[in-house]
């Protein structure tokens, strides 16, 4: 008998139980969507970087969907974007300009994107979205919201002001009720302190690079970083936005921010603190349980609204955005401005309660924001002020924070609210007029022509405008006019010609081309026109009317003051030589008082509906359609032009953007808007001496 050694034999069982393990099937992965589902809550709603990533990043490369969302860009944009031959080429080059973009060529790179492979939706979806980016145009935006039920927050905010002659990223405030991670035991002793790297780059290079990339709101650089720091600004009461870097929605590269610090005293401190993730207003609660079921409702455009209706979810159902669209209609149509959206996302920094320190360095105290001015009125889109300054004591303030007047709706309340506002100022001796429009998006285009007409009733209030053209919008155009519907973007009678002053009865503004040459390209615009306007409380009765003379006006902005409120700003300067302040930005370069002038803006879905409202059905591959996913597209479908004469269109026509001083931004006047009110009030005193 063979007797087998025991070594042998506990080999053999170690052998046979190794073959079991491997043998057994591995645990499937969970899906990551169904663990976003279980940290988005509403009773716990924290969601982890890791889960987020790996949920975006699971949904496949759709080819079919892609195609789908590439057609509906290429044909909406090839036959409705304004500056799609413009862009080609860029700006104008010209002394002392502000503007830095780049020409896009924006059917090429569809077309490239088309050609590339894609590892997931998400990667796709993110080049369309940078691809929109690039225009650097507030009116051109691409927002999926598949990938937006996500928002990211650092509770570290940071600006770049100019201490004595050097620009740096310094703390602006650490908000702890957004998260303590990584932070130092007393982190209000970071506020003024010097932010020298952030992941290992320049901190000041590591936002230019982020903002150049993410933001769109300027062709100017300045203003791009303005956008991605903090600011204080009034909607309705005082406060401060952490700026675009510090909340976003894009996923960042990495679970935290490394950053450097350098306060007066101390050794460099190294902080690396995680990003605080929530689920956004576009998170759908307890509506997926996984991957399939989150596609199907956080990302896919239904059948019922593919077949016609707008899948926006932030976006009205209206074809032009901020603008009445009758000049007989009490009520009109506006969308708010998609630059104007995503400001208003970022949210506010919360203020400690009274009486709690708030930093060091003229940190405002909750609410003494404004203390060398006194309120005098406020109304729905701004608030007034009087210096109280001895040296300045004829100087009042209008903060103008938005135009958009009531949403969806034409609002006669604020007109005369407005109206008021600028009497009481006077009536209390103010001679000299400081229109602050820091961080104003834009909104209904007529209350623009409106406060040009107030205060400058002798002049047009409006720039002419032209369309661009072609078969599919000529032909949309005399099926628009026939349908007599007052809403079509199409329908000719509710534009005023430039050239007769009158509306237009037929259908000449678009079937009478007008040539111009754009971007190397002879293409065809329509007749120069503007928007119709009848205010019944204008003019002002006899010995209420405003008497704030040009040299006696300023206006100040951070360059953040695109769409309506631009036409109120350039109007002011080009036509009434209103000096104008810029601040922040870029030191020692100019920078813009205004951004993305372009008219007025559509979007994709907006563009169907008008098309389908009024029958019309574009020839074989070329109609628009509605994007298959959850998303918006917006475009200007209007340009403006400085003069009734200019070739180039303002958006473009780099001449007109430096604003007359360009202002550093300092610890005290970042939060304390009023300190840059009163040097303004002493220029406009001094000049006129």
């Amino acid at each position: 008998m063979k007797v087998t050694p025991l070594l042998t034999i506990a080999a053999a069982i170690c052998m046979a139980a190794t073959s079991t393990t491997e043998a057994a099937p591995k645990p499937k992965p969970q899906d990551p969507c169904a663990e976003l589902a279980k940290q988005g809550t509403y009773s716990n709603p924290q969601l982890t970087y890791d889960v987020v990533k790996r949920c975006f990043n699971n949904h496949k490369f759709n080819p079919d969907v892609a195609a789908k969302v590439l057609s509906s860009l290429e044909n909406t944009l090839g036959n409705f974007f304004v500056f799609i031959d413009q862009a080609k080429v860029g700006p104008t080059k010209v002394a002392n300009n502000p503007l830095d973009t780049k020409p896009v060529d924006v059917l090429k790179e569809l077309d490239a994107i088309r050609k590339k492979k894609w590892a997931n939706d998400y990667e796709f979806q993110l080049a369309v979205t940078r691809l929109a980016a690039s225009f650097n145009d507030g009116h051109v935006n691409y927002r999926n919201f598949c990938y937006m039920t996500a928002k990211f927050t650092q509770p570290i905010s940071l600006y770049a002001p100019v201490v004595n002659g050097k620009q740096d990223i310094r703390v602006y405030y650490v908000d702890t009720t957004i998260g303590k991670k990584g932070l130092p035991k007393n982190p209000s002793s970071l506020v003024d302190c010097v932010v020298q790297t952030i992941d290992g780059q320049p901190a000041l290079k590591a936002i230019q690079d982020f903002t150049d990339r993410v933001s769109a709101v300027s062709k100017d650089p300045g203003v791009r970083l303005n956008d991605a720091l903090a600011s204080t600004s009034w909607y309705e009461e005082w406060y401060s936005s952490p700026g675009g870097f510090a909340n976003r929605y894009e996923l960042p590269a990495s679970d935290s921010v490394k950053y450097t610090i350098q306060c007066p005293k101390g050794p460099v401190q190294t902080l690396t603190v995680p990003w605080v993730i929530r689920p956004s207003d576009y998170y759908e609660y307890s509506t997926f349980t996984d991957t399939k079921s989150y596609w199907e409702v956080q990302c896919q455009n239904s059948a019922a609204y593919y077949n016609g209706h707008s899948n926006s979810r932030s976006s009205s159902p209206s074809t032009a955005a901020g603008r009445i669209l009758s000049a007989d209609a009490k009520k009109g149509a506006s969308e708010t401005a998609p630059a104007l959206t995503t400001f208003r996302e970022r949210g506010r920094i919360t203020q400690p309660k009274p009486g709690q320190s708030n930093g060091r360095n003229g940190e405002p105290k909750t609410p003494a924001v404004i203390s060398q001015a006194k309120l005098v009125a406020t109304s729905r889109t701004s608030a007034f002020y009087r210096l109280t300054g001895s040296k300045v004591k004829d100087a009042c303030v209008a903060v103008i924070a938005t135009e958009d007047t009531e949403e969806h709706e034409y609002d006669s309340d604020e007109y005369l609210n407005f109206a008021k506002g600028l009497q009481k100022l006077q009536s209390q001796g103010c001679t000299k007029l400081i229109l602050d429009m820091t961080n104003n998006g834009g909104g209904l285009i007529d209350f623009a022509y409106y406060i040009n007409r107030l205060l400058f009733p002798k002049a047009d209030p409006y720039f002419v405008q032209d369309i661009r053209t072609n078969k599919m919008i000529q032909d949309a155009s005399r099926r628009a006019i026939k349908s007599h519907t007052a809403r079509s973007m199409l329908d000719a009678t509710q534009y005023v010609s430039a050239t007769t002053n009158k509306l237009f009865k037929d259908t000449s503004m678009f079937t009478k081309d007008v040539k111009q040459k754009r971007g190397g390209a002879t293409v065809t615009f329509s007749q120069r026109s503007y928007f119709p306007f009848n205010w019944p409380f204008l003019p002002l009765k006899k010995g209420t009317e405003l008497k704030f003379k040009p040299q006696n006006m300023a206006i100040i902005t951070n360059g953040f003051c695109g769409s309506a409120c631009s036409m109120i700003a350039t109007r002011f300067a080009i036509t009434q030589k209103v000096k104008t302040y810029a601040i922040g930005g870029i030191a020692k370069r100019p920078l813009s008082y205004f951004s993305f002038p372009g008219g007025f803006v559509t979007e994709v879905g907006s563009v169907v509906s008008d098309l389908s409202l009024i029958r019309y059905k574009a020839p074989g591959k070329t109609a628009p359609t509605q994007l298959p996913v959850m998303a918006s597209a917006n475009l200007p479908m209007g340009e403006l032009y400085a003069y009734a004469n200019s070739t180039v269109p303002l958006e473009y026509d780099s001449q007109f953007y430096a604003a007359t001083v360009h202002l550093d931004q300092d610890p005290v006047s970042a939060r304390h808007p009023d300190n840059v009110w009163v040097k303004i009030a002493g220029d406009l005193t001094s000049q006129k001496k």
